[in-house]
């Protein structure tokens, strides 16, 4: 399972990489929606995740960045991550499932919700009877 993680925040994108790595997933970071939508028109792998800050320079911010990839991957997973969850509200969308993960937060809440949504890679890979 592939996480598309967009952050601007260098030390922020570090820890969210590795504690989700640490839990087996494999992780495509970035550090803002601009790049992130150029992977999304040539994705290294399949995402099954997105998880974007919402608030980044540049002419894609995280809303944006989940358009793109919804239009790529019709009801992919999209958890929206901001410290300023009233500036959000403005350009909430509920209808859309989009998931808040307000910061702060601890690495294991966030890997608790990425489990949520999509599943935990070793659950995935002993479904199918071998390791892929």
């Amino acid at each position: 399972m592939c996480v598309l993680l967009v952050e601007d925040e260098f030390l922020i994108r570090e820890i969210m990489s590795e504690c989700l790595q640490d839990a087996g997933y494999d992780v495509v970071d970035v550090e803002n929606g601009d790049r992130a939508v150029e992977l999304i028109k040539h994705p290294p792998r399949k995402f099954s995740i997105l998880i974007t800050d919402f608030h980044m320079p540049g002419d894609a911010d995280g809303s944006k960045v989940a358009a793109q990839l919804r239009l790529a991957i019709p009801g992919i997973p999209v958890v929206i991550a901001s410290g300023r969850p009233e500036a959000l509200q403005a350009a909430w969308q509920t209808e859309l499932g989009y998931k808040l993960l307000r910061k702060p937060y601890l690495p294991s809440e966030l890997v608790k919700l990425v489990e949520t949504l999509v599943g935990h890679p070793s659950a995935k890979s002993s479904e199918q009877g071998r390791i892929t």
